[in-house]
């Protein structure tokens, strides 16, 4: 049993209250597990030539000859880097104006080089934070109450099946900007993962949830639009599940067949949030008992599109198996 929860403003004067507000969503959730935690936040804050890069090191780790060494591998790639330190790892801005970075061969290179570290993120928008442990302790730990923002999921877990660690916290991410956050089990998740190896897919931990990332991942490599590749899963991917997925532009709420696993949305003027109870939503700074407020039915797809402007314009997408 896990807790979930996303949040997405249209309103600009919001922005700056997304990290207090989607860890406030979060924190009544940790009833449902309290091993670890971990939320996907995302802004515009660099430009279209850079992207962002999160590291994490799980055991002690030679931070300046980590460093060093990015430095010199992307100046090789000509992809200039901004090192920002942050606890327990480095914070990337790469310029890919003039370069040829390759994510694939970079990652390669840093695991062979430094096996215990992780690239827990990589975006134009999105910034992936985890830990074990409680929402406070990852509050204190990255300051995440200062974050501005357009929207974000999180997550916290309690562990059925594999490690206790950050690197199998959610969220999970199998591309730039996409992430996941899960609630239930994935039925036939070791026959989905060889077939995603086969695909071409490289898994860095034993959650099954990692698979649905990467399966989506997929869909969408294939051509697909997201609400197509998230209607295909839900004849592909077997279990019991709810989970949250993000881009930069789009959050999409998932719930199987049997609707096994919880969720509520609710719908306001400026903004749209989802957790696993109810009782989460009530911690929002100006809850409105007058929004729309639902439970999604089984097999319900719902996608909201990102966008500066009036909820009005938004995409708002249902489908119902």
């Amino acid at each position: 049993m896990c807790g979930i929860a996303g949040l997405i403003y249209y309103n600009s004067a919001l922005y700056d209250s997304l990290g207090s507000t989607l860890l406030s969503l979060i924190q009544p959730l940790e009833t449902r597990g309290p091993d670890s935690c971990g939320v996907a936040l995302y802004s515009e804050q660099v430009t279209a030539a850079q992207i962002k890069l999160l590291l994490h090191g799980n055991s002690p780790t030679p931070w300046p000859q980590v460093q060093q060494w990015l430095e010199q591998q992307l100046a090789a790639m000509n992809s200039p880097v901004d090192c920002q330190p942050i606890p327990e790892g480095l914070r990337l801005v790469i310029d890919l104006a003039n370069g040829n970075f390759d994510p694939a061969q970079f990652k390669q290179a840093l695991h062979s080089q430094f096996p215990m570290l992780q690239v827990v993120g990589m975006g134009q928008a999105m910034e992936i934070y985890k830990e074990t442990g409680a929402i406070e302790l990852l509050n204190r730990k990255y300051g995440l109450n200062h974050f501005s923002g357009t929207h974000g999921i999180g997550h916290t877990r309690m562990a059925t099946e594999s490690v206790v660690d950050t690197h199998h916290s959610h969220p999970f991410t199998s591309s730039y900007d996409l992430a996941l956050v899960h609630n239930g089990q994935v039925s036939n998740y070791y026959k989905l993962r060889f077939q995603l190896e086969q695909m071409g897919a490289v898994f860095e931990t034993q959650n099954d949830s990692e698979a649905i990332a990467h399966y989506i991942h997929y869909q969408l490599l294939q051509g697909k639009s997201l609400e197509a590749g998230l209607y295909q899963l839900l004849d592909d991917i077997d279990g019991t599940y709810t989970f949250l997925v993000a881009t930069r532009d789009k959050v999409a709420l998932v719930r199987d067949k049997f609707a096994a696993k919880p969720a509520v949305i609710y719908e306001a003027e400026d903004m749209v949030a989802i957790a696993s109870e109810y009782r989460a939503l009530l911690n929002l700074p100006n809850f409105d008992s007058n929004a729309t407020i639902r439970e999604p039915s089984a097999g319900e797809i719902n996608i909201w599109s990102v966008l500066p402007t009036a909820k009005e314009t938004a995409e708002r997408t249902l489908v119902n198996r």
